[in-house]
């Protein structure tokens, strides 16, 4: 009773009008009502065909939620009445009504119930579907095309639809110049209606000439080699398609456009206009580390991935600790002699302290990929490395030198949504290395590595991030030992934190001091995972768990002795990228706390 005399109150005058027609009802509130009430409820009568949560979608008024209010606005509420009238019509019910059937206003007018009646009506059917000049597609193939068909609804909203899907399968068979005319004949008596397709079919196009734009650095044969399409075919919009991808995946361009020459429309040859806008072809990179034990670890780069405007790509980094100093100058090419095939040199210096020995290495590589589609990629090369052991343990004596001439494979799958900041996808590699006296070297093994690595959003702005990673090394040629440079070592930043860096796994005999150091080993066996969630904004935590060890042999592997360490950590955004900050410490034995800071997830 309340309810009825604050909605008196609020559209008198004009209510003994408007108390027997909806329509008034929703006119003369609509033009005395202020705005303001809350909406506690949006209700409807008389729909039949589609329940209430398939209609609310197509409506801004909204039912208020604990945490949102949703306030009562006319103009909104008006249009939302004809939204939902059009919807209606769109699904083939052509005399559709929808009015505000009632308005129940909470006795000191704050909140306000909507009541909506729907008027339904018939629902008008398709009797007829037919196709007129049609030769090129069967009208079986057109007819499975469109979706409104005879003996179903007349979907009103999805004949402009039907139209484009029966262009589009024309365009598939290079019919650019394809023209629909769509006719639609109701037949109100019996709620039925017929469609004509009238199509003129015209002649194939052809590409007679590719015209590229915007390649003010790119020469325009690194362009058109990356196309799938040549001048004297047929027009393939999937070829076009192919292309844009294989150009985007060059890193040269911020954007890629193909089409046809708007000019030559209607004529059967068609010029092909591929228009791109360049990125910047040079990068320099900062990078910066720190771990309490080892310091700080600084690192820079410089490249240029299109040298003189071919897509040959220049590179030089460094880095530089306390514990390691390396320097690699790399060139790469993305079309070997004239193939599909990325090819890349390097060469390198290092110098490293493991604690357990000290080294240092030159080396040269040369390694081929070849991309099978946008996920899997192939990689096979050849390395050679020298290396002088200056402090050794274990057999190894100082000054001792050993040669590494080794042949690899490799299969990469990366369907990763983000290399850098992965929330969804898979990465796997699994690689195989064969050294050899007769590829150049003094050792002879055969290396198996396998590293996974899983991401799952589990809630909003919470990522579940899982990495698993194995090695074997294999001595050959009636050797037992594998150099204590080509060992597995883990530890630290990188592996498992909380444990000093590359300390964990087998030890070599007492020093003078008496102290034992790690000595490495054939096989390892890695497993850490990561939560990570998202705290204010930019900013992130993460709890993580990192457990692994390394075993004198492959046969030697127990997972139940693996070391385990665990940890908190921050995560903040920047442009330059994405800052970490980790501390943490043993599980599995005593040990004391471990602080990294670094650039980048984890893994």
């Amino acid at each position: 009773m309340v309810s009825l005399l604050a909605l008196v109150f609020l559209l008198a005058p004009g209510w003994a009008m408007a108390r027997g027609d909806p329509a008034l009802v929703r006119r003369t509130f609509a033009r005395r009502a202020p705005t303001g009430p809350v909406v506690t409820d949006v209700l409807f009568i008389g729909n039949e065909s589609f329940e209430d949560d398939s209609l609310l979608p197509y409506m801004q008024t909204r039912k208020s939620g604990s945490l949102r209010k949703t306030s009562y606005d006319r103009r909104a509420f008006l249009r939302d009445l004809e939204n939902l009238e059009r919807f209606y019509v769109s699904q083939g019910f052509l005399e559709a009504d929808v009015e505000l059937d009632d308005m129940m206003l909470s006795a000191d007018s704050t909140s306000v119930r909507l009541l909506i009646g729907v008027y339904e009506g018939d629902r008008w059917m398709v009797e007829d579907v037919s196709f007129e000049g049609a030769s090129v597609i069967p009208e079986e193939k057109l007819r499975g095309v469109v979706t409104v068909r005879e003996g179903t609804p007349l979907m009103v909203g999805e004949l402009d639809s039907d139209r484009r899907a029966i262009l589009e399968e024309y365009a598939r068979r290079s019919y650019l110049d394809a023209h629909v005319v769509q006719d639609v004949v109701r037949d109100d008596e019996n709620r039925s209606a017929t469609i004509t397709y009238g199509i003129t079919e015209r002649e194939q196009a052809s590409i007679a000439s590719i015209d590229v734009y915007g390649d003010k650095k790119t020469r325009p044969y690194v362009v058109k080699r990356e196309l799938t399409f040549a001048a004297g075919e047929l027009f393939d919009f999937e070829k076009t398609g192919e292309s844009r991808v294989n150009l985007y995946r060059t890193g040269l361009f911020n954007s890629v456009w193909i089409e046809p020459a708007p000019e030559d429309t209607g004529r059967a040859e068609k010029r092909v206009v591929v228009r791109v806008a360049e990125r910047s072809s040079g990068h320099i990179d900062f990078n910066f580390g720190y771990a309490a034990i080892d310091g700080v670890e600084v690192g820079a780069g410089i490249s240029n991935r299109n040298v003189q405007g071919q897509a040959r790509a220049l590179g030089l980094t460094g880095r530089y600790s306390a514990r390691a100093r390396e320097v690699r100058a790399s060139i790469g090419d993305p079309w070997f002699l004239g193939r599909r095939v990325s090819a890349e040199v390097a060469a390198r210096y290092s110098w490293e302290d493991e604690k357990s020995f000290v080294a240092q290495t030159t080396g040269a590589s040369f390694v081929l990929s070849k991309e099978l589609n946008l996920r899997l990629t192939l990689e096979g090369g050849y390395r050679h490395d020298r290396t002088v052991v200056l402090e050794g343990v274990d057999d190894t004596s100082d000054g001792e030198k050993n040669y590494t001439g080794s042949i690899l494979g490799a299969v990469i799958y990366d369907a990763r949504n983000d290399i850098l900041n992965a929330t969804r996808g898979t990465f796997v590699r699994t690689e195989v290395e064969l050294a050899s006296q007769k590829l150049g070297g003094t050792n002879d093994f055969v290396r198996y590595n396998i590293d996974w690595r899983g991401y799952k959003k589990v809630a909003r702005g919470w990522v579940a991030a899982l990495e698993l990673r194995t090695g074997w090394v294999k001595p050959q040629g009636g050797e037992n030992e594998v150099p204590i440079n080509e060992r597995y070592f883990l530890g630290g930043e990188g592996t498992v934190r909380g444990f000093l860096r590359n300390s964990l796994g087998p030890l070599g005999p007492p020093d003078e001091e008496g102290e034992r150091k790690p000595v490495g080993g054939r096989a390892i066996a890695l497993v850490r995972g990561e939560i990570r969630f998202r705290v204010y904004k930019t900013l992130g935590a993460a709890v993580f768990v990192d457990s692994g060890q390394v075993f004198p042999d492959f046969n030697a592997m127990r997972f139940s002795d693996l070391a385990v360490a665990g940890g908190v950590g921050l995560r903040y955004n920047t442009r330059v990228g994405l800052l970490r900050l980790d501390v943490a410490a043993p599980l599995s034995e005593k040990g004391d706390v471990q602080w990294y800071f670094s650039v980048g997830q984890a893994f």
